[in-house]
C-alpha cells in the first residue's frame, strides 16, 4: 500500500468509531458551505492541556520563520487524501491537492519566559481544499479545552501575558471571521483562498517527529505527500528569523518581512499597487523600499518621507509601521495587536546596517 494511502486508512479507522459529533467527515464528502459544528468531527487533532496532537495519518510540520500573532504559540498539521500528492514548487506555497486539510492551532502562555507553563488553547484554523478552492473555517476552544466550536463570525479575545523581554502586555487577539480570512489568503476581494506559509523554502527544515528527526521535505516525499521535490540540500531554505546560525541579520530580517508582509506586499498581493515588495526574492533596492516614497501611506507614514532610509531606522516608514499599534498605521493591518519587539529589533538592525545613502 502506498504510504499516503496507509496513513489515510489509519485516519479513517481511528475516526470511524466515533469522536466529538460521532464520525469523521472524510475528504470528498464534506459540504464546503456547511463546516462541522465541532472540530472533533473532522478527526484531525486531539486535545491535551495547552496543546493538540495529530490523529493517525495527520502530519505535523513547522516553519523556519512563522507569522507573528501576538506571541501565540502555534502547531501545524496537514492531511492529504490517499492517492494524491502536492506538486513541488520551488517558489510559491506548496498547494496541497483537493480534499486536503491544513490545521493551525493557537495557544497562549501567561509568561513567554516559560512558554510551556500554563499554556491555554484559544483557536484552531482549518483550511479545507474543496473541489472549487480553499475554504477557511475558524474554531474556538471551550474553557475546558475539550473541543472547539465553529465560529464563522470570529471574535476578539483580551489576553494578558508577559513577553520574552519581561514586559506585561494585553493583546486584543483576533480570531478571524471567515470573511477576514480573505484579507490575507486571497489576492483580491472575492477571489479564492490559497496557502501562504508553506513555501518550499519555509518548509525546508528538520522536524522532531514521534519516530525521530527528519527533514520535512524528505518526509513529505517519502510519505507520498509531495511529488517532484529535490533533495533538501538542493532546495531553497529560508532563514529562521530568531536563529543566527541560519543567516545574517539581513537574511533573517528579510525572512521575517517575507512571512509577515509579502503576502500583501508582493506582485500578486493586495498592496501590489504600492510598489513595495518585501519577498526575499526581491533584489531591486527601490522595490524593497530603499529611498522609495510611499504611494498611499497617508497618516500611517508618521510624517516620514521614505519606506526605508538606509542606515537610519528612525526615519524609515517600514520600521515606524512595525512599531505602531494604531489602526491605519500598524502593519500588518490584521493579525496582530501587539508589537513584535524582537522582530522589530531585528529589522531595525538590518536597516541600520544598510550602507547609508542620501535619499533625495
Amino acid at each position: 500500500m502506498r504510504p499516503g494511502a496507509a496513513a489515510a486508512a489509519l485516519l479513517v479507522a481511528a475516526c470511524g468509531s466515533g469522536a466529538g459529533e460521532g464520525r469523521c467527515s472524510p475528504p470528498g464528502s464534506l459540504d464546503p458551505t456547511r463546516p462541522p459544528a465541532r472540530l472533533s468531527a473532522l478527526c484531525l487533532v486531539r486535545p491535551r492541556p495547552g496543546a493538540v496532537d495529530p490523529m493517525p495519518g495527520v502530519v505535523p510540520y513547522d516553519l523556519n520563520t512563522p507569522l507573528f500573532s501576538d506571541y501565540a504559540q502555534k502547531t501545524r498539521f496537514a492531511w492529504v487524501p490517499p492517492g494524491a500528492s502536492a506538486t513541488w514548487d520551488a517558489r510559491a506555497a506548496i498547494d496541497l491537492p483537493a480534499g486536503s486539510f491544513v490545521v493551525k492551532t493557537f495557544a497562549f502562555a501567561p509568561d513567554m519566559r516559560d512558554p510551556s507553563a500554563g499554556r491555554r488553547l484559544v483557536e484552531t484554523r482549518v483550511l479545507y481544499h474543496a473541489a472549487d478552492g480553499w475554504r477557511g473555517w475558524p474554531y474556538v476552544w471551550d474553557d475546558a479545552e475539550t473541543d472547539a466550536a465553529f465560529s464563522p463570525g470570529g471574535e476578539v479575545r483580551s489576553i494578558s501575558l508577559v513577553t520574552p523581554a519581561g514586559k506585561s502586555v494585553t493583546a486584543a487577539y483576533l480570531v478571524p471571521s471567515m470573511g477576514q480570512c480573505q484579507r490575507c489568503h486571497a489576492d483580491a476581494p472575492g477571489e479564492g483562498l490559497h496557502l501562504l506559509g508553506s513555501t518550499a523554502r519555509n518548509l525546508n527544515r528538520d522536524f522532531a517527529f514521534a519516530d525521530g528527526a527528519e527533514n520535512q521535505i524528505a518526509r513529505w516525499s517519502r510519505l507520498g505527500l509531495l511529488a517532484g521535490a529535490p533533495a533538501p540540500a538542493a532546495a531553497p531554505r529560508l532563514a529562521a528569523w530568531d536563529d543566527p546560525a541560519t543567516g545574517t541579520p539581513a537574511e533573517r530580517a528579510r525572512a521575517l518581512l517575507e512571512v509577515n508582509c509579502a503576502f500583501c506586499h508582493g506582485a500578486g498581493g493586495l498592496a501590489r499597487s504600492t510598489g513595495l515588495f518585501l519577498g526575499t526574492e526581491v533584489t531591486d533596492p527601490y522595490a524593497l523600499g530603499l529611498c522609495k516614497t510611499p504611494v498611499a501611506a497617508g497618516p500611517g507614514s508618521g510624517g516620514l518621507s521614505y519606506d526605508v532610509v538606509p542606515g537610519d531606522p528612525d526615519r524609515s516608514i517600514l520600521v515606524h509601521r512595525m512599531a505602531a499599534t494604531e489602526p491605519g498605521s500598524a502593519m500588518p493591518q490584521i493579525g496582530r495587536s501587539l508589537v513584535h519587539e524582537e522582530g522589530l529589533a531585528l529589522v531595525r538592525e538590518w536597516v541600520a546596517g544598510l550602507t547609508p545613502a542620501g535619499c533625495p
